[in-house]
Protein backbone atom coordinates (compact mmCIF):
# COMPACT_ATOMS: atom_id res chain seq x y z
CA UNK A 1 0.00 0.00 0.00
CA UNK A 2 1.21 3.52 -0.82
CA UNK A 3 0.64 6.97 0.60
CA UNK A 4 -1.91 7.50 -2.16
CA UNK A 5 -3.87 4.43 -1.12
CA UNK A 6 -3.82 5.76 2.45
CA UNK A 7 -5.12 9.11 1.22
CA UNK A 8 -8.05 7.45 -0.53
CA UNK A 9 -8.85 5.49 2.63
CA UNK A 10 -8.62 8.72 4.64
CA UNK A 11 -11.57 10.15 2.70
CA UNK A 12 -13.79 7.09 3.17
CA UNK A 13 -15.65 8.52 6.23
CA UNK A 14 -16.35 11.77 4.37
CA UNK A 15 -17.60 9.87 1.32
CA UNK A 16 -19.89 7.78 3.49
CA UNK A 17 -21.28 10.86 5.23
CA UNK A 18 -21.99 12.63 1.94
CA UNK A 19 -23.69 9.53 0.65
CA UNK A 20 -25.85 9.32 3.79
CA UNK A 21 -27.29 12.82 3.40
CA UNK A 22 -27.30 13.33 7.18
CA UNK A 23 -26.34 16.91 7.99
CA UNK A 24 -24.70 16.24 11.36
CA UNK A 25 -22.61 13.44 9.86
CA UNK A 26 -21.53 15.60 6.92
CA UNK A 27 -20.52 18.48 9.18
CA UNK A 28 -18.50 16.21 11.47
CA UNK A 29 -16.83 14.42 8.56
CA UNK A 30 -15.81 17.71 6.93
CA UNK A 31 -14.25 18.83 10.20
CA UNK A 32 -12.37 15.56 10.58
CA UNK A 33 -11.07 15.45 6.99
CA UNK A 34 -10.09 19.10 6.40
CA UNK A 35 -7.42 21.14 8.13
CA UNK A 36 -8.90 24.14 9.98
CA UNK A 37 -7.24 26.54 7.53
CA UNK A 38 -7.76 24.47 4.37
CA UNK A 39 -7.84 26.59 1.23
CA UNK A 40 -10.98 25.72 -0.72
CA UNK A 41 -11.72 27.06 -4.21
CA UNK A 42 -15.16 26.45 -5.67
CA UNK A 43 -16.83 27.71 -8.81
CA UNK A 44 -19.02 30.78 -9.03
CA UNK A 45 -20.90 31.90 -6.96
CA UNK A 46 -19.20 30.23 -3.97
CA UNK A 47 -15.61 31.26 -4.65
CA UNK A 48 -12.82 31.13 -2.06
CA UNK A 49 -13.59 29.47 1.28
CA UNK A 50 -11.30 28.81 4.23
CA UNK A 51 -11.80 25.78 6.44
CA UNK A 52 -14.40 23.04 6.82
CA UNK A 53 -16.84 25.03 8.98
CA UNK A 54 -17.19 27.68 6.28
CA UNK A 55 -17.60 24.92 3.67
CA UNK A 56 -20.46 23.51 5.71
CA UNK A 57 -22.15 26.83 6.48
CA UNK A 58 -21.84 28.40 3.04
CA UNK A 59 -22.22 25.40 0.76
CA UNK A 60 -23.54 22.16 2.21
CA UNK A 61 -26.00 23.44 4.79
CA UNK A 62 -27.98 25.56 2.26
CA UNK A 63 -27.92 22.75 -0.30
CA UNK A 64 -29.15 20.15 2.19
CA UNK A 65 -31.87 22.50 3.38
CA UNK A 66 -33.14 22.71 -0.19
CA UNK A 67 -32.48 19.04 -0.97
CA UNK A 68 -33.10 17.18 2.33
CA UNK A 69 -32.60 13.73 0.78
CA UNK A 70 -29.32 14.73 -0.88
CA UNK A 71 -27.04 11.84 -1.74
CA UNK A 72 -23.57 12.23 -3.21
CA UNK A 73 -22.03 9.26 -4.99
CA UNK A 74 -18.77 8.82 -6.88
CA UNK A 75 -18.12 7.27 -10.24
CA UNK A 76 -14.42 8.23 -10.04
CA UNK A 77 -11.97 8.11 -7.14
CA UNK A 78 -8.27 8.18 -7.90
CA UNK A 79 -5.08 9.46 -6.33
CA UNK A 80 -1.48 10.24 -7.15
CA UNK A 81 1.42 12.66 -6.89
CA UNK A 82 1.57 15.86 -8.87
CA UNK A 83 3.21 14.90 -12.20
CA UNK A 84 5.93 17.12 -13.63
CA UNK A 85 7.08 20.56 -12.57
CA UNK A 86 5.03 23.28 -10.91
CA UNK A 87 2.67 22.61 -8.03
CA UNK A 88 3.67 19.76 -5.76
CA UNK A 89 1.75 17.54 -3.43
CA UNK A 90 -0.31 14.40 -3.28
CA UNK A 91 -3.85 14.55 -4.59
CA UNK A 92 -7.14 12.65 -4.60
CA UNK A 93 -9.68 13.18 -7.38
CA UNK A 94 -13.40 12.63 -6.83
CA UNK A 95 -16.16 12.83 -9.42
CA UNK A 96 -19.79 11.82 -9.47
CA UNK A 97 -23.36 13.06 -9.16
CA UNK A 98 -25.34 14.76 -6.41
CA UNK A 99 -28.94 13.56 -6.46
CA UNK A 100 -32.03 14.36 -4.42
CA UNK A 101 -35.41 16.07 -4.47
CA UNK A 102 -35.28 19.84 -4.87
CA UNK A 103 -37.92 20.80 -2.29
CA UNK A 104 -36.89 24.44 -1.81
CA UNK A 105 -35.02 27.06 -3.88
CA UNK A 106 -31.24 26.89 -3.92
CA UNK A 107 -29.04 29.68 -5.31
CA UNK A 108 -32.21 31.11 -6.81
CA UNK A 109 -33.04 27.89 -8.67
CA UNK A 110 -36.74 27.30 -8.02
CA UNK A 111 -37.90 24.14 -6.32
CA UNK A 112 -39.31 21.39 -8.52
CA UNK A 113 -40.47 18.85 -5.91
CA UNK A 114 -38.97 16.28 -8.26
CA UNK A 115 -35.77 14.21 -8.29
CA UNK A 116 -32.85 16.22 -9.64
CA UNK A 117 -29.14 15.71 -10.19
CA UNK A 118 -25.96 17.56 -10.99
CA UNK A 119 -22.34 16.55 -11.48
CA UNK A 120 -19.38 17.48 -9.31
CA UNK A 121 -15.62 17.08 -9.74
CA UNK A 122 -13.17 17.87 -6.94
CA UNK A 123 -9.43 17.55 -6.39
CA UNK A 124 -8.06 17.51 -2.86
CA UNK A 125 -4.44 17.90 -1.76
CA UNK A 126 -3.59 16.02 1.41
CA UNK A 127 -0.75 16.61 3.86
CA UNK A 128 -0.17 14.74 7.11
CA UNK A 129 -3.57 13.12 7.00
CA UNK A 130 -5.68 16.26 6.39
CA UNK A 131 -7.04 18.00 3.31
CA UNK A 132 -5.16 21.30 3.04
CA UNK A 133 -6.32 22.42 -0.41
CA UNK A 134 -9.32 21.70 -2.61
CA UNK A 135 -10.45 22.81 -6.05
CA UNK A 136 -13.99 21.87 -7.01
CA UNK A 137 -16.62 22.58 -9.64
CA UNK A 138 -20.32 21.71 -9.43
CA UNK A 139 -22.50 21.70 -12.55
CA UNK A 140 -25.04 24.20 -11.21
CA UNK A 141 -26.41 24.96 -14.71
CA UNK A 142 -27.44 21.30 -14.94
CA UNK A 143 -29.89 21.91 -12.10
CA UNK A 144 -31.17 25.11 -13.76
CA UNK A 145 -32.03 23.18 -16.90
CA UNK A 146 -34.05 20.62 -14.95
CA UNK A 147 -35.90 23.42 -13.13
CA UNK A 148 -36.99 24.93 -16.45
CA UNK A 149 -35.23 28.28 -15.99
CA UNK A 150 -32.43 28.09 -18.54
CA UNK A 151 -30.71 31.51 -18.70
CA UNK A 152 -27.78 30.69 -21.00
CA UNK A 153 -27.29 30.14 -24.73
CA UNK A 154 -28.49 26.77 -26.11
CA UNK A 155 -25.79 24.14 -25.88
CA UNK A 156 -24.63 22.27 -28.97
CA UNK A 157 -23.84 18.98 -27.24
CA UNK A 158 -26.46 16.64 -25.83
CA UNK A 159 -27.61 16.61 -22.20
CA UNK A 160 -27.80 13.58 -19.92
CA UNK A 161 -26.94 12.35 -16.45
CA UNK A 162 -23.20 11.74 -16.70
CA UNK A 163 -22.17 8.09 -16.30
CA UNK A 164 -18.93 6.76 -14.87
CA UNK A 165 -16.20 4.94 -16.79
CA UNK A 166 -17.60 2.36 -19.19
CA UNK A 167 -15.17 -0.29 -17.94
CA UNK A 168 -16.58 -0.01 -14.41
CA UNK A 169 -13.12 0.85 -13.04
CA UNK A 170 -13.66 4.40 -11.87
CA UNK A 171 -13.50 4.05 -8.09
CA UNK A 172 -9.98 2.70 -7.69
CA UNK A 173 -9.31 0.79 -4.50
CA UNK A 174 -6.52 -1.52 -5.71
CA UNK A 175 -2.94 -0.53 -4.80
CA UNK A 176 -1.76 2.28 -7.00
CA UNK A 177 0.36 1.35 -10.00
CA UNK A 178 2.65 4.37 -10.34
CA UNK A 179 4.19 3.23 -13.62
CA UNK A 180 0.82 2.72 -15.29
CA UNK A 181 -0.37 6.08 -13.96
CA UNK A 182 2.68 7.80 -15.47
CA UNK A 183 2.04 6.12 -18.83
CA UNK A 184 -1.56 7.31 -18.84
CA UNK A 185 -0.58 10.87 -17.92
CA UNK A 186 1.96 10.95 -20.75
CA UNK A 187 -0.77 10.07 -23.28
CA UNK A 188 -2.97 12.93 -22.09
CA UNK A 189 -0.03 15.35 -21.81
CA UNK A 190 1.01 14.68 -25.42
CA UNK A 191 -2.59 14.93 -26.61
CA UNK A 192 -3.19 18.31 -24.97
CA UNK A 193 0.00 19.76 -26.40
CA UNK A 194 -1.09 18.68 -29.87
CA UNK A 195 -4.66 19.82 -29.27
CA UNK A 196 -3.62 23.40 -28.55
CA UNK A 197 -2.18 23.65 -32.07
CA UNK A 198 -5.64 23.26 -33.60
CA UNK A 199 -7.47 26.03 -35.45
CA UNK A 200 -10.98 26.52 -36.83
CA UNK A 201 -9.63 25.31 -40.18
CA UNK A 202 -8.21 22.19 -38.55
CA UNK A 203 -11.02 21.19 -36.15
CA UNK A 204 -9.85 17.61 -35.57
CA UNK A 205 -6.27 18.52 -34.63
CA UNK A 206 -5.40 16.75 -31.38
CA UNK A 207 -7.96 13.96 -31.90
CA UNK A 208 -6.40 11.66 -34.46
CA UNK A 209 -3.77 9.40 -32.94
CA UNK A 210 -4.80 10.31 -29.39
CA UNK A 211 -8.54 9.65 -29.08
CA UNK A 212 -10.45 6.43 -29.72
CA UNK A 213 -12.76 6.79 -32.76
CA UNK A 214 -15.79 6.41 -30.48
CA UNK A 215 -14.45 8.49 -27.61
CA UNK A 216 -16.98 10.39 -25.50
CA UNK A 217 -16.44 13.97 -24.26
CA UNK A 218 -18.72 14.53 -21.25
CA UNK A 219 -18.96 18.30 -20.98
CA UNK A 220 -20.66 20.56 -18.46
CA UNK A 221 -24.20 21.76 -19.09
CA UNK A 222 -23.88 24.75 -21.39
CA UNK A 223 -21.52 22.83 -23.66
CA UNK A 224 -22.97 19.33 -23.48
CA UNK A 225 -21.67 15.91 -24.49
CA UNK A 226 -20.26 14.78 -27.83
CA UNK A 227 -19.09 11.46 -29.26
CA UNK A 228 -16.51 10.53 -31.86
CA UNK A 229 -13.87 12.65 -33.56
CA UNK A 230 -16.22 14.63 -35.77
CA UNK A 231 -18.79 15.15 -33.01
CA UNK A 232 -16.22 16.41 -30.52
CA UNK A 233 -14.55 18.61 -33.14
CA UNK A 234 -17.74 20.18 -34.51
CA UNK A 235 -19.92 20.47 -31.41
CA UNK A 236 -17.26 21.38 -28.85
CA UNK A 237 -13.82 22.31 -30.14
CA UNK A 238 -14.98 24.42 -33.08
CA UNK A 239 -16.76 26.99 -30.92
CA UNK A 240 -13.60 27.50 -28.85
CA UNK A 241 -11.43 27.77 -31.94
CA UNK A 242 -13.77 30.12 -33.80
CA UNK A 243 -14.82 32.22 -30.82
CA UNK A 244 -11.52 32.71 -29.01
CA UNK A 245 -8.11 34.00 -30.01
CA UNK A 246 -4.78 34.03 -28.21
CA UNK A 247 -6.05 30.88 -26.54
CA UNK A 248 -3.37 29.70 -24.10
CA UNK A 249 -3.51 26.59 -21.95
CA UNK A 250 -1.47 26.72 -18.75
CA UNK A 251 -0.59 23.06 -18.73
CA UNK A 252 2.73 23.53 -16.95
CA UNK A 253 1.08 25.45 -14.11
CA UNK A 254 -1.74 23.03 -13.43
CA UNK A 255 -1.86 19.74 -11.57
CA UNK A 256 -1.73 16.43 -13.43
CA UNK A 257 -1.87 13.10 -11.63
CA UNK A 258 -2.53 9.55 -12.74
CA UNK A 259 -3.85 6.35 -11.19
CA UNK A 260 -4.03 3.26 -13.40
CA UNK A 261 -5.88 4.19 -16.60
CA UNK A 262 -7.26 7.41 -15.13
CA UNK A 263 -5.73 10.88 -15.44
CA UNK A 264 -6.74 14.09 -13.67
CA UNK A 265 -5.95 17.72 -14.43
CA UNK A 266 -6.90 20.86 -12.57
CA UNK A 267 -6.01 24.38 -13.56
CA UNK A 268 -7.17 27.44 -11.61
CA UNK A 269 -7.05 29.04 -14.10
CA UNK A 270 -6.32 26.47 -16.78
CA UNK A 271 -5.88 29.05 -19.52
CA UNK A 272 -6.62 32.49 -20.91
CA UNK A 273 -8.10 33.72 -24.19
CA UNK A 274 -9.58 36.75 -25.94
CA UNK A 275 -13.29 36.67 -26.84
CA UNK A 276 -12.99 37.96 -30.40
CA UNK A 277 -15.23 35.65 -32.43
CA UNK A 278 -18.97 35.02 -32.44
CA UNK A 279 -18.88 31.25 -32.12
CA UNK A 280 -18.07 31.06 -28.42
CA UNK A 281 -21.19 30.18 -26.41
CA UNK A 282 -23.27 31.80 -29.15
CA UNK A 283 -22.36 35.28 -27.83
CA UNK A 284 -21.33 38.34 -29.81
CA UNK A 285 -17.60 39.07 -29.41
CA UNK A 286 -16.74 41.36 -26.51
CA UNK A 287 -12.97 41.64 -26.99
CA UNK A 288 -12.54 40.78 -23.32
CA UNK A 289 -9.82 38.54 -21.97
CA UNK A 290 -11.19 35.59 -20.06
CA UNK A 291 -9.68 32.94 -17.83
CA UNK A 292 -10.94 29.38 -17.61
CA UNK A 293 -11.33 27.20 -14.55
CA UNK A 294 -11.47 23.54 -15.47
CA UNK A 295 -11.18 20.17 -13.75
CA UNK A 296 -10.93 17.16 -16.02
CA UNK A 297 -10.70 13.39 -15.87
CA UNK A 298 -9.65 11.10 -18.73
CA UNK A 299 -9.74 7.32 -19.12
CA UNK A 300 -7.02 5.85 -21.32
CA UNK A 301 -7.63 2.53 -23.07
CA UNK A 302 -4.94 0.83 -25.15
CA UNK A 303 -3.00 4.07 -25.42
CA UNK A 304 -5.96 6.20 -26.55
CA UNK A 305 -8.35 8.51 -24.71
CA UNK A 306 -11.64 6.60 -24.53
CA UNK A 307 -13.64 8.92 -22.24
CA UNK A 308 -13.17 12.43 -20.87
CA UNK A 309 -15.14 14.14 -18.10
CA UNK A 310 -14.75 17.91 -18.42
CA UNK A 311 -15.93 20.48 -15.90
CA UNK A 312 -15.68 24.18 -16.71
CA UNK A 313 -16.90 27.01 -14.50
CA UNK A 314 -19.57 28.13 -16.97
CA UNK A 315 -21.12 30.68 -14.59
CA UNK A 316 -17.74 32.36 -14.21
CA UNK A 317 -17.15 32.42 -17.97
CA UNK A 318 -20.46 34.21 -18.53
CA UNK A 319 -19.69 36.55 -15.63
CA UNK A 320 -16.43 37.59 -17.28
CA UNK A 321 -18.32 38.31 -20.50
CA UNK A 322 -20.67 40.65 -18.66
CA UNK A 323 -23.62 38.29 -18.14
CA UNK A 324 -24.94 37.57 -14.64
CA UNK A 325 -26.49 34.15 -15.19
CA UNK A 326 -28.03 33.98 -11.71
CA UNK A 327 -29.72 37.37 -12.17
CA UNK A 328 -31.10 36.33 -15.57
CA UNK A 329 -32.39 33.12 -14.03
CA UNK A 330 -34.14 35.07 -11.26
CA UNK A 331 -35.98 37.17 -13.85
CA UNK A 332 -36.98 34.03 -15.75
CA UNK A 333 -38.24 32.23 -12.64
CA UNK A 334 -40.35 35.18 -11.52
CA UNK A 335 -42.79 34.07 -8.87
CA UNK A 336 -41.82 30.41 -9.08
CA UNK A 337 -39.22 30.56 -6.29
CA UNK A 338 -41.77 29.59 -3.68
CA UNK A 339 -43.31 26.83 -5.80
Amino acid sequence: MSLHDDNKALLAPLRRALRSGEGAAVRAALKAAFAPDAQIRLGHPHGQIVGPEALWEQVYAPLMAAMPDMERTEFIMMAGPRWGAGKSGNWVGLGGNIVGTLRAPWLGIPSTLRPAFFRYQEYLRIEAGRVVEMEGLWDIPQLMLQAGVWPMAPQLGVEWMCPGPADGQGVLTAPQDAAQGDTSVQVVWDMLHDLKQGTANDPERGLGGYWHPNAVWYGPTGLGTARGHSGIAELIFRQFREGLSDNTRRLDEGVFFGDGNLVAFTGWPSGTALHTGDGFLGLAPTGKQITRRSLDFWRVENGLVRECWVMVDMLDLYRQLGIDVLARMARLSGGRLAA
